[in-house]
């Protein structure tokens, strides 16, 4: 039988527990044909406009794009792995490439949420779980961070199947950078901050290591691109301790859930220690004005209106040479894209975006 997702196998179309749904020919979500199952499904992972047609497949599952399936071998050993009876199950399918993973809500008996599970295979997925397992267990030893991450409920790090799994958070998402989100970046930027040249920095050595591995991958514009990206910012940084700070470093609004007076944060595949103070701020604020095509003067623009509100929210030393962090802050989104890509850029949108934003940066 086809595996789907190699977490869910077909299976007859009358017995079958679940539903793979699919859009553009490929399978976006597997849910419980129990309707409250799938309401805890799009209540949770919030589908955005996709919502329509994978709510309409999932009602008349006999219309094409949904496929009947039953839990597959890997789904019940991370069952067994948890060792904590639960319900059904529904899984939101990742974006294909190295880094292709899926994101699975156990549901108790009553199809409320228990625990959410990322899981994938290979050494890069392996190489993020891991990390993020890590930084789980340590905010959680952190007395002033322990209350916006999850518990870790359990971790398996192996090539061909590795997961994390961690107690899901309720709460609502906000598209702006408001008081709770800045209380808890100002409590994580001083978990071990350092003073530091930038050249011994873990930022500019990790950046380093992605350019030698992309060096012979990248076309010639962006390989002059990040050239004179990267001279301005040696120019500004380079010579001096510089300050650097704990980062997220994938922190959005959708990584993000308010409630009861407290920012709770999750998705921390990307952490790290020693990056640039601006970087999170910066991605919670241009990443979803990106993904909105708005136009490159108007997210420049946006930086300028910001970073007084930066000042005041996390300190002017933190806010130094912000030309400088801007452009850090590009070039480590876009070599983890290259990265993830194999430096094949063809048509992708937000490296589309922000090389636009690096090349108007670097004009200044």
């Amino acid at each position: 039988m086809d595996e789907l997702s190699g977490l869910y196998q077909a299976h007859e179309r009358s017995s079958g527990t679940h539903l793979a749904l699919s859009w553009k020919d490929r399978v976006r979500f597997t849910v419980p044909r129990e309707g409250a199952a799938q309401r805890a499904c799009w209540k949770l992972f919030k589908p955005g406009k996709l919502g329509i047609p994978m709510r309409v497949q999932a009602a008349l599952p006999l219309l094409p794009g949904a496929q009947s399936c039953v839990e597959s071998e890997k789904l019940l050993l991370i069952r067994d792995t948890i060792g904590t009876d639960a319900g059904l199950s529904c899984c939101r399918a990742g974006a294909p490439g190295p880094w292709y993973k899926d994101t699975i809500l156990l549901l108790d008996k009553s199809a409320e949420p228990l625990f959410i599970v990322k899981a994938g295979a290979g050494e890069a997925v392996n190489g993020l779980l891991s990390n993020e397992a890590k930084w789980l267990e340590n905010l959680r030893n952190e007395p002033s961070l322990a209350c916006h991450v999850s518990d870790l409920v359990a971790h398996r790090a192996a090539t061909d199947l590795c997961f994390v799994a961690q107690r899901p958070f309720s709460g609502k998402q906000d598209s702006t950078l408001g008081k709770l989100q800045v209380e808890f970046l100002r409590k994580l930027q001083r978990f071990r901050p350092k003073q530091t040249l930038l050249e011994e920095s873990r930022f500019y050595q990790n950046l380093l290591t992605r350019l030698h591995y992309l060096d012979s991958l990248m076309s010639s514009a962006w390989s002059a691109r990040i050239k004179l990206a990267m001279r301005k910012i040696e120019m500004s940084l380079s010579g001096s301790r510089i300050l650097v700070v704990a980062a997220h470093n994938d922190f959005t609004p959708w990584n993000v859930r308010l409630g009861q007076d407290i920012a709770r944060v999750f998705d921390w595949e990307y952490a790290d220690y020693e990056q640039l103070p601006l970087f999170d701020p910066l991605h919670f604020t241009l990443i979803q004005m990106v993904l909105g095509n708005c136009q490159t003067l108007k997210m420049t623009q946006r930086i300028r209106e910001a970073l007084p509100y930066w000042k005041r929210s996390f300190g002017e030393e933190h806010c130094y040479e912000p030309e400088a962090q801007v452009l850090a802050y590009l070039l480590n989104v876009c070599t983890l894209y290259l990265t993830s890509i194999e430096g094949k850029c063809d048509s992708h949108h937000v490296l589309d975006r922000f090389a636009l934003l690096i090349d108007s940066v670097c004009r200044e």
